[in-house]
């Protein structure tokens, strides 16, 4: 008997654990599908978020259309360009120009985003001959640097880089090689002033012609010039007399130099020597006029004495060793020889 109660009251213990277990686990698994569900929400909003906004970089423009119609374009801060060239074409009138970059919202499904660079774009042409209007012949290679600054003109009349390139290519080629061919080869090789100048002017007509593009150059530069070889011996003694001219002109301008240098050296000198011989003179006279104011007053003390030493003084000078003078003893120059 004892036996079988044991055994009876086991089971009902473990079917009392079975069914608490799988109380637990049914609950729990409530929890797990709710939160799960809660989750799975969440991945969705979190996946459709960018239906509803869009973000333009700092270094992006960008063009907005609803239905296919542009409604809107994105474009730098600083952008001056982008108003008047909306204004060239009437039916952009309309489009709004949001001079700001950051997180925009969107209508799903309806709202579209085109984006492209702000940064400068640079077109590199191919080779091609120009004749200067002396007529030698150069081939040159040019570069430009261009921006989108309406980026809705640019997309509905280019679309594409290669598109725009293309196109400066075609007009802005033959307004810079118009504009050089009025250049003398000297001042297209040497003058760096005149050939910008003329340049910036190509560089305003193209920008005119450019703006309902939707774009606009901001340099050009000749950045490569070959001679031709039939050119090449031409222009070589062309620059070794322009050379020689300029060191013809140095020279010149260098003996200008040192003959007006030794003038003013020589002119220095010879004043120098005045003055100093005037200073000298005067020096001298006072010093004559000091020994015979020195005299005067010795010779007014002795007379005698003063007598005596001139004539010492004239017998020195007028004597040496090889001298022979006949003289009257009675003569007055041998006064003091005479015993008198």
């Amino acid at each position: 008997m004892n036996n079988n109660n044991f055994n009876s009251d086991n089971i009902k213990n473990i079917e009392d654990a079975l069914k608490n277990k799988a109380q637990q686990f049914k609950s729990s698994s409530k929890k797990m599908i709710k939160y799960g569900s809660v989750f799975f929400v969440l991945l969705i909003l979190l996946g459709s978020l960018g239906s509803f906004v869009y973000i333009v970089a700092e270094d992006e423009v960008a063009t907005v259309t609803q239905f296919g119609k542009i409604s809107k374009v994105i474009v730098d801060k600083d952008n001056v360009l982008a108003e008047e060239q909306n204004k060239l074409i009437p039916s952009f009138s309309d489009i709004k120009i949001i001079k700001d970059k950051g997180l925009f919202f969107k209508i799903p499904f309806i709202t579209q985003v085109q984006k492209d660079t702000s940064k400068l774009i640079t077109y590199i042409s191919n080779s091609a001959n120009i004749n200067t209007q002396d007529k030698l012949k150069y081939e040159i290679a040019m570069y430009a640097q261009w921006e989108i600054t309406h980026p809705g003109l640019f997309r509905s009349s280019l679309g594409t880089y290669i598109k725009a390139n293309s196109v400066i290519d075609e007009i802005g080629y033959a307004a810079v090689i118009e504009k050089i061919n009025s250049l003398t080869s000297q001042e297209f090789l040497t003058d760096k002033e005149k050939l910008n100048e003329v340049l910036q002017i190509a560089l305003t007509e193209l920008n005119e012609d450019l703006a309902l593009k939707g774009i606009a150059l901001v340099d050009i530069e000749v950045y490569r010039t070959i001679l031709p070889p039939s050119n090449v011996e031409s222009t070589y003694n062309k620059m070794i007399a322009e050379r020689e001219a300029i060191a013809e002109q140095k020279r010149a301008e260098g003996l200008e130099l040192y003959q007006n240098t030794v003038a003013d050296t020589d002119k220095n000198v010879a004043t120098i020597i005045a003055d100093s011989i005037e200073v000298s003179e005067k020096i001298i006279g006072e010093a004559d006029a000091t020994a015979l104011e020195i005299y005067a007053n010795a010779f007014s003390i002795d007379p005698g004495f003063y007598e005596f030493w001139r004539s010492l003084q004239s017998y020195e000078n007028a004597f040496d060793e090889n001298t022979v003078i006949y003289l009257d003893r009675n003569n007055a120059f041998l006064k003091y020889f005479s015993g008198n």
